[in-house]
């Protein structure tokens, strides 16, 4: 009786540990902007200032396979470098980033050279501080593996007042702790 309880027990328990290394993807990184991350500024989440906004450096432009015409706008994602397969990767390191930019794709470009944002190609463009966390400045890419996680920052209120002359549109949206900003769903 005890024999098959164990063989189910082990059974499951080899089920879960290929089910927790299945949560990273593979894709590709790079860096933008200076060592202040001062050229992350603005871009297509509309973030603005990312350091008044509470990002601070840990950001990253996504390709288009991951931005998903911004619906992962404000996701948090760890990635780390692929020491596996490249000698400039910091070993037994991560950084968590927030998605807060578009990395556009560069047709003119092939996929693997230049092209690092064409689709289908999964690719982040980190902030240099983020990026220096997990690789060597000097790598220019690298094979990374990333996964979704929860965002970690205290709650509070974002505004937005976008208009013209003729309108205004006031937009106050309430940030739950743990919950990623831009309406990104965990699901």
């Amino acid at each position: 009786m005890e024999t098959p309880a164990l063989l189910l027990l082990t059974t499951l328990w080899v089920f879960a540990f290929k089910v927790s290394v299945a949560q990273w993807t593979p894709a590709t990184a790079t860096f933008y902007s200076g060592s202040d991350a001062s050229g992350t500024m603005g871009g297509a989440c509309g973030y603005g200032n990312l350091y008044n906004a509470g990002y601070v450096t840990n950001s990253a432009a996504l390709s288009t396979a991951l931005f998903n015409n911004g619906a992962w706008c404000g996701a948090c994602f760890t990635i780390t470098c692929d020491s596996s397969k490249i000698r400039s990767c910091k070993q037994g390191t991560s950084i968590t980033i927030t998605a807060t930019n578009f990395c556009p794709p560069n047709y003119a470009l092939a996929n693997d050279d230049g092209g690092w944002c064409n689709p289908p190609r999964q690719h982040f463009d980190m902030s240099q501080p983020a990026w220096t966390t997990i690789a060597d400045y000097q790598a220019g890419i690298v094979p990374v593996n990333y996964r979704r996680v929860p965002c970690q920052r205290n709650g509070g209120m974002r505004f937005t007042i976008n208009g013209n002359n003729y309108s205004e549109l006031v937009l106050a949206c309430r940030q739950r702790r743990g919950q990623p900003r831009g309406g990104a769903n965990m699901d």
